[in-house]
């Protein structure tokens, strides 16, 4: 119980006021795939995706130190926390390492001890990543340089090119192509989206693929107007 105690979850940057009252199971998602029967055989073809379905996380806490007004005042200071708009982090501390994209909808029911105990599950909505800690970390890499992925899956980075005018960009083999640049773009591999700032989109600037970071060594290389390159690589395991 004291482990438990000692426990935190943390959703979109706060805290969660209350205990844990389980240690939590701990979901992998399913692969997206495609999967049609050949009559007449014992056998399948499978078509597997390079994505993973969303999936529920679910957590059971308690809160209260026997006292009423107490349950009630820290089960709305949960709801504060719980209902935030969008996908936020999810930070469970037996993954320090690790953090999740989630939501919450709702609703969470409270079983009421006495009224001086309450207990509920929380059900979070996660994306199937669990991201690495370490690959939130923005990298400024040389043209001709490598970036080596630590993990067993294709990572989608986030890129920062700086310059003037026209140059290309060459990801692990993928090369994209930009003119028009006038200080910065911004690459979104997980969206598929070009923009300078959030509301400025600038896919019309590119031509070709978005690249991923794949398990090991890729390599980086610009030229033309393009004078700097910064990846936040987002390293992830399923």
């Amino acid at each position: 119980m004291l482990d438990l105690l000692n426990r935190r979850i943390t959703f979109g940057g706060e805290v969660i006021p209350a205990y844990l009252a389980s240690v939590p199971n701990k979901v992998k998602p399913v692969r997206k795939m495609t999967v049609q029967p050949i009559p007449g055989t014992n056998r399948e073809v499978v078509e597997m995706e390079d994505a993973w379905e969303c999936y529920d996380q679910p957590y059971s806490f308690f809160v209260g130190d026997g006292s009423e007004d107490s349950v009630y005042d820290q089960l709305n200071n949960v709801s504060a926390v719980l209902y935030k708009e969008g996908w936020q982090t999810l930070v469970d501390d037996y993954e320090p390492n690790y953090y999740r994209l989630a939501y919450f909808q709702g609703p969470f029911d409270i079983e009421n001890k006495k009224t001086r105990v309450g207990t509920f599950t929380v059900s979070f909505r996660c994306r199937a990543e669990n991201f690495l800690n370490s690959g939130s970390t923005e990298v400024t890499v040389a043209s001709g340089s490598t970036i080596s992925n630590p993990t067993k899956f294709n990572s989608k980075p986030l890129i920062k090119i700086t310059g003037s005018g026209s140059g290309t960009l060459t990801v692990a083999g993928v090369t994209m192509s930009f003119t028009g640049i006038t200080d910065y773009l911004y690459i979104d591999c997980d969206t598929m989206n070009v923009y300078r700032l959030s509301s400025e989109n600038k896919d019309n600037l590119m031509t070709g693929e978005f690249p991923v970071l794949k398990p090991g060594s890729n390599t980086i290389s610009f030229t033309g107007g393009i004078t700097s390159c910064k990846i936040v690589p987002k390293w992830f395991t399923i």
